[in-house]
């Protein structure tokens, strides 16, 4: 199928897009209808889109299996995490939440190596079998989520459906040895919903609160200790995404490049490099971040991204690595989102200057030592600790919004990387990815709570520590759990 560049960026655009928006909706979606019922839809949704884009005949039925697949990962990204976080024992929740990061890198690496065999084959179907296998781990999923996942405890809670999230306790989160049997763990999260009914409020009528009202309960603790829960995951999102990983990877054949790797095979060997350290670090998260705890691996993860931009930048500067003379348009890197041209932003400068091996392979390590302390912090922590901070009513839809901020920062990076460079140069570039690093720590520090070994019911019911305020008779009686949208 002949398609324009701008038909080309609409594809792979979209699904950011889509996937932002639907991730609010999977949020109120959970809320209403339970955990598992999330898991389903999302497994359909992006089974249909999947099946739809490899038998698209025309542009508008690609773009509409875009659309689909992109609600399935939107909805997917927040259900994942919280869904994981609300099945776990506090002392291997991080643990267990972390495999969404690490089935993402899973994923991109069998993108690559499933993109790379099928080159091979006739390219009148070739790229309609590259989209249609997507759906092999919806149907796993879909099949996982009918048939052996059980609904979350929290959620069955909130509905009043006790003795089942007592059969969900005894068979999950009990027998691995959290501490205390499954009926202390039920009155525990029981308690914590009844917490934050009878400390929360209800804002059918809130237009109708008179400012003094909306004052007071902007101030008191509860509201307060609320909104910081939503700006510590809608920071740690925005950081994760800010930092440039994806940029990074995307652009990571321009180095190799200029490192000598100029053979498809050694290109695709080289960006399976990049792929294979990113899935290896995050394992290293995955059985250290319940012992270390979340924010130490968050400042250790800053520190080397760091480090290893600095000398990415003194690379970049010493050789003259830049993107602005790039002209032609052939070759393309397929990431996670998108797609970059790579063989033509190579620059004739450096393409006609003596690049030396050993600072080209320092380059290279660089970027994957950044891609490394990326992968053993920033990239599993951010889900897990989205997953964990917030009260069961408001659970699923902060999660919604953090994830929505997620993917259109994921998206502004990706879209803008390569204006950004041609203007400032990849060495300013990837300097003000160093600068937001540097940022985030402070932020790290300053906000985001050390949540390892504590129960969900424990991190939550900081903000129904303290009752709100009544409104006045003139308002409506606050009743049900504080909702921001």
């Amino acid at each position: 199928m002949e398609l324009s560049v701008w038909k080309e960026e609409m594809i792979v655009g979209s699904l950011n897009i889509v996937a932002a928006f639907s991730a609010i909706l999977a949020g109120f979606f959970a809320n209403r209808f339970g955990r598992r019922s999330t898991l389903e839809l999302a497994a359909l949704v992006f089974f249909v889109g999947a099946v739809l884009l490899a038998a698209a005949p025309n542009f508008e039925s690609l773009m509409a299996g875009r659309v689909l697949t992109g609600i399935g990962v939107g909805f997917a990204m927040m259900i994942g995490p919280l869904y994981s976080a609300e099945i776990s024992p506090a002392n291997v929740r991080g643990f267990l939440v972390s495999f969404t990061e690490i089935f993402v890198d899973v994923g991109i690496v069998l993108g690559y190596i499933v993109g790379f065999a099928f080159q091979f084959l006739d390219p009148k179907y070739n790229w309609r079998l590259m989209l249609g296998v997507a759906a092999i781990p919806a149907v796993l999923l879909g099949l996982g989520a009918i048939f052996f996942l059980p609904e979350s405890p929290r959620w069955l809670v909130m509905r009043g459906r006790y003795d089942e999230a007592m059969c969900v306790l005894e068979k999950t989160v009990c027998p691995i040895g959290d501490g205390g049997n499954a009926q202390e763990r039920l009155e525990e999260i029981i308690d914590a919903n009844e917490l934050e009914l009878g400390t929360s409020l209800e804002f059918n009528g809130w237009w109708k609160l008179q400012f003094s009202n909306i004052s007071e309960v902007c101030c008191s603790p509860s509201f307060q200790a609320l909104a910081k829960m939503y700006c510590t995951a809608i920071g740690i999102n925005f950081f994760q995404q800010a930092a440039g990983i994806e940029a990074t990877v995307y652009y990571s054949p321009v180095i190799f490049k200029v490192a000598g790797v100029t053979t498809r095979l050694g290109m695709l060997g080289a960006t399976l490099c990049v792929g294979v350290v990113k899935l290896a670090f995050v394992l290293v998260a995955t059985f250290t971040l319940d012992k270390v705890g979340r924010k130490k691996l968050l400042i250790l993860s800053s520190t080397g991204m760091v480090v290893s931009l600095i000398v990415v930048c003194a690379t970049f500067k010493v050789n003259g690595i830049n993107i602005a003379d790039a002209t032609s348009t052939s070759g393309v890197v397929h990431g996670g989102l998108g797609h970059i041209p790579w063989s033509d932003i190579v620059p004739t400068a450096v393409a006609e200057s003596n690049v030396v091996g050993g600072e080209a392979i320092i380059t290279v390590v660089a970027i994957c030592s950044f891609v490394a302390f990326f992968s053993m912090g920033w990239g599993p922590i951010v889900y897990v600790i989205s997953s964990e901070i917030f009260p069961p009513k408001h659970r699923s839809k902060a999660l919604g919004w953090s994830m929505f901020v997620n993917r259109v920062v994921s998206g502004g990076v990706a879209f803008t990387f390569l204006s950004i460079a041609q203007a400032i140069t990849l060495t300013g570039t990837f300097a003000i990815f160093c600068a937001t690093i540097i940022i985030s720590v402070v932020f790290t520090a300053y906000m985001v709570p050390e949540t390892k070994g504590r129960s969900l019911e424990e991190l939550g019911g900081a903000c129904s520590a303290a009752s709100l305020p009544k409104c006045s008779s003139s308002t409506s009686r606050l009743e049900t759990p504080l909702i921001i949208s």
